[in-house]
């Protein structure tokens, strides 16, 4: 009885362990790790369907892609080079071949072959150094002597920045000197002290072409005024055609007045035939620094208005208080000191007092006499 009974177990868990089984099978069945016979051999395929490894499959093929496309370019590339190649070979036979019996076939033939390959290589976007560096050369030769590499907004901003409360004056200065015409003439007229020659002294350190400016005092001594209309000439024979040029004389009175017809003429009727002249494509801007007294300034100024039409004339405001104020201020700042309380009540003082004869002019002096360190 013992044993059948205990067969009898044998039997119930093999029938288990063979239910168990049956589920097992079915649940992986469902999960598709079960090949039929339907289905593609898994060993063809090398890789199951649903494991971690297809992202590495699809992974090496997009490698295996690239590698190919990266194959055909350089294929394409040894293709082009080689047909440039012999399109070159075979246009120096011709040219060989097209000269004179007898005649010296020399090894730079510059028409053919820069009209030929290069411009291919040019179409392609493949240029030679050198040729790139001539380009260069050109471009930055023709823009920097170009008159319209000027700037004047942006020199006149400078300008701004160091003469003070002459808007007006400065912007119709702007106008005048940035015309079209290839001669232009302005003078700047008013009482001293008060901007003029510091507009023209910022116009000339911001110039574009430095070795093209050249200033002159009217006020140096000299022998006679022959010696001064001589310096004047040299001026105008070293005029330069590459940008513009930039010619100052300062420190001219109301009855200098003649001298600016007299050295416009000489500029503009300079010796030679017309329409021969080499100075033809020249720029010249003429500034004329003149002072005018207080006391007779209307009169003067009325003087001034039988200049020719070629010469602007830009009149500079005479100053009062606040615009001393305002020159102490910025001298101040510039200079870097600072004034006891007596020494600046006292330099206002004389300032203002002489302010329609000298405007601002004695301020700088004054304070570096007078100021010390701001530590």
């Amino acid at each position: 009885m013992s044993t059948h009974r205990s067969s009898r177990v044998r039997h119930s868990d093999q029938v288990e362990t063979l239910k168990n089984m049956v589920d097992l099978c079915r649940r992986r069945s469902y999960a598709g790790d079960v090949v039929n016979d339907e289905e593609e051999d898994p060993r063809r395929r090398g890789i199951l369907r649903n494991t971690s490894c297809r992202r590495h499959r699809e992974r090496l093929r997009s490698t295996r892609q690239t590698h190919i496309l990266q194959g055909l370019t350089v294929l394409a590339a040894a293709v082009i080079i080689l047909a440039l190649l012999l399109f070159l070979a075979l246009e120096m036979a011709q040219n060989s071949v097209e000269s004179e019996p007898g005649q010296v076939v020399r090894k730079q033939q510059p028409q053919p072959e820069k009209s030929s390959w290069l411009d291919i290589l040019g179409f392609l976007g493949f240029e030679t150094q050198s040729e790139l560096q001539h380009k260069d050369q050109n471009r930055s030769g023709k823009d920097s002597c170009s008159p319209q590499a000027m700037d004047l907004e942006r020199i006149f901003r400078q300008v701004a920045r160091q003469v003070l409360n002459q808007e007006q004056a400065l912007a119709r200065m702007e106008r005048a000197l940035a015309g079209s015409s290839r001669f232009r003439s302005v003078a700047l007229v008013g009482p001293p002290g008060v901007g003029k020659t510091l507009a023209a002294t910022v116009l000339r350190q911001e110039f574009p072409w430095p070795a093209n400016v050249h200033a002159y005092s009217w006020s140096t001594q000299m022998a006679d005024e022959v010696g001064k209309f001589r310096m004047l000439r040299q001026f105008v024979d070293g005029l330069s055609d590459c940008g513009a040029n930039l010619l100052i004389i300062d420190n001219l009175t109301t009855c200098d007045h003649g001298l600016v017809p007299i050295f416009n003429k000489l500029i503009l009727e300079r010796e030679g035939e017309l329409g021969k002249r080499q100075w033809d494509n020249q720029t010249v801007l003429v500034v004329y620094v003149i002072n005018v007294e207080a006391d007779q300034y209307w009169e003067q100024y009325e003087l001034l208005q039988q200049l020719e039409s070629d010469t602007t004339i830009v009149s500079f405001r005479f100053f009062a208080t606040d615009d001393v104020l305002d020159c102490l201020d910025r001298e101040l700042k510039v200079q870097q000191l600072i004034l006891s309380p007596e020494n600046q009540a006292m330099i206002l003082e004389d300032a203002v007092a002489n302010v329609f004869d000298r405007g601002c002019k004695d301020l700088r002096l004054q304070i570096l006499r007078n100021g010390v360190p701001d530590l």
